[in-house]
């Protein structure tokens, strides 16, 4: 273990969180491109927000390498990190909240929607141009909980995991 914490410092911990979004994010695309479960419009706005941490990350810990005066931020870049990750299991929360009936969705991704659809998208959906994906309904679960509720935990731990490096060993 002491291995481990001595290799998580504030300056290595943008690539480590850069490097943990971006698995989470191919495990995403796993399951969408190999197994064939087709994302909603959510799980979408979920890959855009680890696309931020991996940014963020690769920025951040680039420059803390090549810019010497910028390691003394390097405490900022971790907790800017953890506020997005906090933001990641908020929303992911909130999807998975949405899916098992806890609350309402946004009306234009659940099943009760009245979806304005033009003719050119009607098509493309008839012509085999991808499902229509609502918000509402777990693609996959395990244990009893979806992948929206598989990123909340996640990223609730990458959360964790920043502000305590960001913090604690810098």
């Amino acid at each position: 273990m002491n291995t481990i914490t001595s290799f998580l410092t504030a300056q290595r911990w943008p690539f480590v969180a850069a490097l943990a979004s971006a698995l989470i994010l191919g495990g995403a695309y796993f399951f969408q491109y190999v197994l064939g479960y087709d994302p909603c419009a959510l799980c979408y706005d979920q890959r855009h927000i680890h696309k931020a941490v991996i940014g963020v990350g690769l920025i951040g810990g680039l420059g803390l390498i090549f810019v010497p005066a910028l390691r003394a931020y390097a405490m900022w870049i971790c907790l800017i990190i953890g506020a997005i990750y906090v933001y990641s299991a908020g929303f992911a929360f909130w999807h998975a909240g949405i899916e098992y009936d806890w609350w309402e969705g946004p009306s234009t991704c659940t099943a009760g929607a009245s979806v304005n659809l033009s003719t050119a998208d009607l098509l493309s959906v008839l012509d085999g141009g991808g499902p229509v994906v609502l918000c509402d309904e777990a693609a996959w679960t395990l244990l009893g909980i979806s992948m929206a509720g598989y990123n909340a935990l996640m990223s609730a731990v990458l959360a964790a995991a920043s502000v305590f490096i960001g913090v604690k060993r810098k």
